[in-house]
């Protein structure tokens, strides 16, 4: 993860409220079939879809704030079983990301135009992130209800923000917006209710999500 990544107090809750929702609906597997020894034996699908909830807390162009929003992933699995002796598969994972980051904490935003000083907001300050990852999704089949999952990738970030500076000497106009490419790393835990259905939680940069599954 970069170096310059921070994690607040509340981006520490979201993040524990998500992982505490996936780890509530496991109680169910506690006596679900073991399968991780067993290569191949998972759910045979072409994509999988995933609608989600976001919380982004990666540092962007403009703002420390976490914003929420939601997205969507599909993956398409391309290979089964590259470790031979476990239930493993990889796929693409692809989607798009939206995030809104609100005018609540606008001290702690930065204009990112000028390295040379800090402006300072008033509390007209908004934005949005779209971020578009893609990345290599290896999966590993430990029960017929429970899978984990790795994602390094990339990711294309668009932000858009608004916003009314005081410059040090006069207010001003702060709209602009910024794209850049980042890194998209994430660990994630795959819970099935059903055969084709279930829940995603992916903890990772710059977002955590958490949402549905349906294998297809």
């Amino acid at each position: 993860m970069p170096a310059f990544v921070r994690i607040s107090p509340a981006d520490a809750r979201a993040g524990a409220l998500l992982l505490g929702l996936a780890l509530f609906s496991v109680a169910p597997a506690l006596q679900a079939q073991a399968i991780i020894e067993q290569p191949g034996n998972h759910p045979d699908y072409a994509v999988e879809l995933d609608p989600h909830l976001v919380l982004q807390h990666g540092e962007t162009p403009v703002w420390y704030d976490t914003g929420i929003g939601v997205g969507l992933r599909a993956t398409i699995p391309f290979l089964d079983g590259p470790i031979t002796t476990i239930n493993n598969s990889m796929g693409i994972s692809f989607g798009g990301d939206w995030a809104h980051f609100g005018d609540d904490n606008c001290d702690d935003y930065y204009y990112w135009r000028d390295s040379d000083r800090n402006y300072s907001w008033d509390h007209r300050c908004n934005g949005n992130a779209f971020v578009f990852p893609v990345a290599l999704q290896w999966n590993f089949w430990l029960t017929d209800i429970i899978s984990v999952f790795g994602e390094p990738g990339l990711a294309v970030g668009y932000y858009r923000w608004e916003g009314w500076c005081w410059y040090g000497d006069t207010w001003g106009d702060c709209d602009g917006d910024h794209t850049r490419v980042m890194v998209d790393i994430a660990a994630g835990a795959r819970f099935l209710f059903g055969e084709r259905i279930g829940m995603t939680v992916r903890l990772g940069y710059p977002s955590i999500t958490l949402g549905a599954t349906f294998l297809l």
